[in-house]
C-alpha cells in the first residue's frame, strides 16, 4: 500500500495537470449574438399583411438588430417585433400591431405602469415603466398602427430611436 507521502505527491501531480488544462482551454468573456437582418423581415411582414410597419432608417453603426420576427401574436393580432443594441450595450426593442387590443399592449410591456407621457416625432406617446425600470412608449397612430418602443437604457434612447421610424417598404 502507499505512503500518505506518495498519495500527496500523486496528489500534487493530478493538479498540476488540471491548472495546465484550464489554462489551455480557452475561456469566451462575452457572447456577442450575430447580427439580423431586420429590414428582409420587416419588408416580408409588409408585403404578407399589407399593414404599414415602420421601420428605423439611418441607426449609425453601433445599433446591431439582434431579433426580429413576423408572427400572430396575442389575441390573433399579426405583429412585428424586433430588438437591436445601442453602441453603449442597451437594448431597444420594437413591437407593432393594426387595432392591438388592451391584452396585446399590456403582454408587450410586461406589467408596466404610466408614468407619464412626451411628445416625440410630432405624436404624443405614453410612458410606462416596469418594475425592472424599463421604459415603454406606446402610441397609436391615425391608422391604428399600435407602436410599442421599449429601452434599457433610458429615454433618450426611445426618443433617438422613434425620431428614425418611417414606413417599412414591402419586399419586391
Amino acid at each position: 500500500m502507499g505512503s500518505g507521502a506518495n498519495m500527496a505527491r500523486s496528489l500534487l501531480v493530478v493538479l498540476a495537470l488540471v491548472a495546465g488544462l484550464i489554462a489551455l482551454v480557452p475561456r469566451v468573456d462575452s457572447v456577442r449574438q450575430p447580427a439580423v437582418d431586420a429590414a428582409s423581415v420587416v419588408s416580408y411582414a409588409v408585403k404578407d399583411s399589407g399593414t404599414p410597419f415602420s421601420f428605423p432608417a439611418g441607426l449609425p453603426s453601433g445599433w446591431t438588430a439582434t431579433s426580429a420576427r413576423f408572427a400572430t401574436s396575442t389575441d390573433s393580432r399579426p405583429t412585428w417585433q424586433a430588438g437591436w443594441t445601442t453602441p453603449a450595450g442597451q437594448f431597444v426593442g420594437l413591437r407593432q400591431t393594426v387595432d392591438a387590443t388592451p391584452a396585446w399592449v399590456t403582454t408587450g410591456i410586461t406589467g408596466g405602469k404610466v408614468t407619464g407621457s412626451a411628445e416625440v416625432a410630432g405624436r404624443t406617446w405614453e410612458i410606462r415603466t416596469d418594475e425592472r425600470n424599463q421604459l415603454y412608449a406606446v402610441s397609436v397612430s391615425a391608422d391604428k398602427l399600435t407602436t410599442v418602443v421599449s429601452a434599457t437604457g433610458g429615454m433618450d434612447d426611445i426618443r433617438y430611436f422613434i425620431e428614425r421610424l418611417e414606413p417599412a417598404k414591402a419586399a419586391s
